[in-house]
């Protein structure tokens, strides 16, 4: 496979089998992500894997967060989605609950579904993401790069994947579950397993063309 196809194949997997992946399959993503660009080669990034138990006992206690409050990332979710981003977020999400015949009036369902995010969409494993407090904005570039490596290096490889943002809305539930480093603050996480044959997996987002992505001269 090569990167355009990679690229053009890859889509957020939102149900995945309950098969176990590999631990030496996990390593190979992580070994093709590491040669990702960074500031100065500095590579301000860690990652927490889980699998098995741990991620049960992660996964459990996430929900148990959600339930029972909101969440508190370390980098903040956005308050405010100004056009065209608004637009295409909530076209984002009518076109998915709709992959999931989720009436756009059913709270009930949009709520269950919402929640299935802090159990992984019952993922068999997840990487979660951790960036360097030192370089700010820089260090979240450099995870940027690193994470749409980790997902093309996952697709090839044969496993589905879906970068979450959620994964990393509670930190303290991860940090007492890895010897996260002083410094080291949780940005998002990446469920990987074998996708299942779900119609939510064949679901995929429009993206903007070339031309809107190019900005105009004067």
């Amino acid at each position: 496979m090569d990167v355009h196809q990679a690229l053009r194949t890859r889509r957020s997997i939102r149900a995945f089998k309950p098969d176990v992946v590999d631990d030496g399959l996990l390593r190979q993503v992580l070994d093709g992500a590491r040669e990702a660009p960074s500031w100065s080669n500095t590579q301000p990034y860690l990652v927490a894997l889980a699998t098995g138990a741990r991620l049960a006992a992660v996964r459990a206690e996430m929900l148990a967060a959600i339930d029972s409050g909101a969440p508190a990332p370390e980098h903040g979710f956005p308050a405010d989605y100004p056009p065209p981003l608004k637009e295409r977020r909530q076209a984002t999400g009518y076109g998915l609950y709709g992959a999931l015949g989720i009436d756009k009036r059913d709270l009930e369902g949009r709520l269950a579904h919402f929640r299935r995010n802090y159990a992984f969409f019952d993922a068999p494993a997840v990487m979660f993401l951790y960036v360097h407090e030192a370089l700010g904005a820089w260090a979240v570039l450099d995870c940027g790069a690193f994470l749409q490596s980790i997902l093309l290096q996952a697709t090839e490889l044969g496993l589905g994947t879906c970068a979450q943002a959620t994964a990393g809305a509670f930190p303290a539930v991860v940090a007492r579950h890895f010897a996260v480093p002083e410094r080291y603050r949780l940005m998002c996480g990446v469920s990987l397993g074998y996708a299942a044959d779900e119609p939510v997996n064949r679901y995929r987002p429009a993206h903007a063309s070339v031309d809107e992505l190019v900005i105009a001269g004067r």
